[in-house]
């Protein structure tokens, strides 16, 4: 019986062993941690349940994507194992600065079909009968494969039969190989290769894990505290391009798939390629995303020189670290300004529709009240009043 005890302590230390191993070979930014803050090997510890259900999830996980991101709006908006908040469990009262994350917050979309224009429909946050349907507006299949190579989002079909997912096959995060069913799938791994922790630069990635927040084969510089507490000088670093391409109705080409504005793409490929008309001149029909601010002196757009938080811009390069000055008509260095899908929407939800990051109905040209010099006239300065 001894030898038998003896034989099982050896087994498990020498499981325990390999699984550590297992965890953080091929990376030098292994999630740090206890490995039981989101493992559980059996699912049972002193006769209670570890996991957030009676079976654990797939890898051995205690809890889906949105148990482990959901949390009050606590001190830096993360909860105590290190995990950033996307889902408030009470409103964050507003949107950005040491409100909401980066992303915003699912909390407003959460709270019914009336608010489902608030933030995406992801399965478990939000209903599945939304207005919006299933399909992503804007929806282009030819949008994927990205960068990576690996799938293509919904498999590449025209019909959603399935409700948006944080990750995998039906999501944004992830590999989207046929085979990563479950957002847990298609996550898997990749927060073993890269902590979130620190300031973490990503560069042509060929993992998950090395991309920027896991969204596969996209560039930026992640800030240490996902934009918690934001100003001019630390946020994020979104990449950019100058996209000179012929972009007209029949244009469904995708010349860069490392920017941020591609990663919204891969849904809404409609809304970020075929933006103008060059059949009756070059108006634009859609707002340009993935291309530089003009420059032209005492034009508008000269004269957004400091990054803004409120509408901010992409480099054409990936900059080492973040920072305040912003050149228009610069697409070759850390401080040029490129027009991107997040330099007025909110990746996970907003308090405004259409996951915008201001009121757009207070957007009121000549204004000089509170929405001067603000949201649509950060880039449009000479729109407004002021």
């Amino acid at each position: 019986m001894k030898g038998g005890v003896k034989v099982r302590k050896i087994f498990i230390t020498s499981f325990l062993i390999l699984l550590s191993v297992a965890l953080i070979s091929g990376s030098a930014y292994a999630l740090s941690g206890q490995c039981s803050n989101c493992h559980t090997m059996h699912n049972s510890q002193n006769g209670t349940r570890m996991a957030d259900r009676d079976t654990p999830y797939d890898n051995l996980l205690m809890a889906t994507c949105i148990g482990c991101h959901t949390g009050p709006v606590a001190t830096e908006r993360k909860n105590s194992f290190g995990a950033p908040i996307v889902l408030g469990t009470v409103d964050p009262g507003g949107q950005g600065g040491t409100s909401t994350l980066a992303g915003g917050d699912f909390w407003w979309v959460k709270q019914g079909t009336a608010n489902d224009a608030l933030g995406h429909n992801v399965a478990g946050i939000a209903s599945i009968d939304s207005k919006i349907g299933r399909k992503p507006p804007g929806w282009y299949a030819g949008a994927t494969p990205g960068a990576l190579s690996d799938g293509q989002i919904n498999d590449g079909s025209d019909t959603w039969s399935t409700q948006l997912t944080c990750a995998g096959k039906y999501g944004c995060h992830g590999t989207h190989a046929t085979t990563a069913v479950t957002p847990e799938a298609g996550i898997r791994g990749s927060h073993h290769s890269n902590t979130g922790l620190t300031a973490t630069r990503a560069e042509n990635a060929t993992t998950v894990g090395g991309s920027y927040r896991f969204l596969g084969g996209i560039n930026g510089l992640e800030h240490s505290n996902w934009n918690y507490n934001e100003s001019a000088s630390s946020h994020n670093e979104y990449f950019g391009e100058n996209d000179t391409t012929n972009r007209n109705q029949g244009y469904t080409g995708y010349h860069n798939n490392r920017t941020i504005s591609y990663s919204c793409a891969q849904c809404h490929g409609i809304f970020h390629s075929q933006i103008d008309d060059t059949s009756t001149g070059t108006p634009w029909l859609r707002h340009p995303t993935d291309i530089v601010l003009p420059s032209t002196a005492g034009k508008e757009y000269s004269a957004y020189t400091n990054y803004s938080i409120v509408a901010p811009v992409a480099r054409p390069t990936v900059p080492t670290s973040s920072g305040p000055t912003v050149t228009a008509g610069d697409f070759n260095s850390d401080d040029g300004a490129i027009v991107m899908c997040l330099s007025c929407h909110r990746a996970h939800g907003s308090p405004e529709p259409d996951l915008l990051r201001w009121s757009y109905s207070g957007m009121i040209a000549g204004t000089t009240g509170g929405g001067a010099t603000t949201g649509c006239f950060t880039c449009h300065t000479t729109k407004d009043g002021a």
